[in-house]
């Protein structure tokens, strides 16, 4: 694609919203925030590393509720979780539902249950991670927190200027033991890094304005060679390691029930749930997709939450 011809898409999609935006009806006046500039709205304004740090100086002149103009998408900032609570838990029968990002589709995130538009589908994923993750299941899992922190320990008082590695290393031991019967040794076993790698395209590429896709979905279509945009090879490099992720675990465990061999896990019992529900002995393509799903993100958001807890305490 050449530097004039995407020139032209950019002037005529300018033109188009332009002449949408004088034909609609007029709406309900929005929130304050900063002015934009023509066509791309504020996506300079908000800085690709740490953007949080922006919004929250800019809370400071607009409030704990922002206004800002992403291209086509008009954007709604919380600033503060008395608004975030008000908005999206108090008023979550109308705010419940989520933009289908074309990033996260293109990366293959598009399964992540908190990415997904709300719907029959979203609900069916939340019903089952809610049967796993509840306050009557939880006792099921003390056994396997109370070992892995006796083994935190016996690491800390080892090497105790590393206590953030163990830290890393005891939530994500509980987590893969609880959800797929893993063991693991080391903090850079294969399979953290498959989730830190499949979580680290996510961040950098789904922060507001850092790839522009999402605001102008023709800009998929510009080739992996056009200079100054590696929106392709990142793609390239990304889909397959979150894909992996995913399914990986997961086929260990399936392999396991097929040949009796299985030990009791999040995973296994929900195949086998699911198994006893269609009364069959495969899992049918919808409910493959639903295990995979609620597994794959217990797996990951449970680990990219500890990396960000112990982000925030540095």
């Amino acid at each position: 694609m050449q530097p004039a011809l995407l020139f032209a898409i950019f002037l005529a999609y300018y033109l188009l919203l332009k002449w949408v935006k004088r034909s609609a009806k007029p709406a309900l006046p929005l929130p304050p925030g900063p002015k934009g500039y023509p066509i791309i709205g504020n996506l300079l304004d908000i800085p690709s590393v740490t953007p949080w740090r922006t919004f929250a100086k800019w809370s400071k002149v607009y409030g704990d509720v922002m206004y800002l103009e992403l291209s086509r998408q008009p954007t709604i900032v919380l600033n503060s979780a008395k608004a975030a609570f008000d908005l999206l838990e108090k008023r979550s029968d109308i705010y419940s539902d989520r933009q289908v990002s074309l990033i996260a589709k293109l990366l293959s995130w598009d399964w992540n249950i908190g990415l997904m538009p709300y719907s029959q589908k979203w609900r069916a994923h939340r019903r089952e991670f809610h049967q796993i993750f509840n306050q009557r299941e939880m006792p099921k899992f003390h056994s396997i927190q109370l070992r892995e922190c006796r083994a935190f320990l016996q690491r800390l008082v080892g090497s105790p200027s590393n206590l953030d590695q163990h830290i890393r290393h005891l939530f994500t031991a509980i987590i893969l033991k609880i959800i797929y019967d893993m063991d693991i040794t080391d903090i850079q076993d294969d399979y953290v890094r498959l989730v830190r790698e499949a979580v680290l395209g996510l961040s950098v590429m789904a922060v507001p304005g850092a790839f522009w896709v999402d605001y102008f979905p023709f800009l998929r279509f510009v080739p992996a060679w056009f200079p100054g945009f590696p929106l392709r090879k990142m793609v390239d490099y990304y889909r397959p390691i979150v894909e992996t992720m995913r399914s990986k675990p997961f086929d260990k465990i399936q392999r396991e029930i097929d040949e009796g061999k299985v030990n009791p896990s999040v995973t296994a019992s929900l195949i086998e749930r699911l198994q006893r529900k269609s009364g069959g002995v495969v899992l049918s393509p919808t409910d493959d997709y639903l295990a995979r799903n609620v597994t794959g993100i217990a797996y990951a958001g449970g680990l990219d939450t500890i990396s960000n807890k112990i982000r925030l305490t540095q």
